[in-house]
């Protein structure tokens, strides 16, 4: 799959995982490592950045995003 495409299709499903998966620990887990796998089928994690807070946060706990205040 190639970055576009990963980032389109995650950019498409992830207002069903916002609705869907409810917050707590395994939201967390779950978008970390959805995340996670998605990068490793090649997307580029800038086209993923700031779409949604819990995106970034999965992003700065793989070490693909800075903190804010660094």
């Amino acid at each position: 799959m190639s970055w576009r495409t990963g980032a389109e299709l995650f950019c498409e499903i992830w207002p069903i995982i916002d609705v869907k998966v409810q917050p707590g620990e395994f939201r967390n887990e779950f978008i970390r490592d959805l995340v996670d796998y998605f990068l490793k089928c090649d997307m580029d994690p800038t086209d993923v950045a700031g779409i949604h807070p819990d995106v970034d946060k999965a992003l700065r706990n793989l070490g693909e995003l800075a903190d804010a205040d660094e």
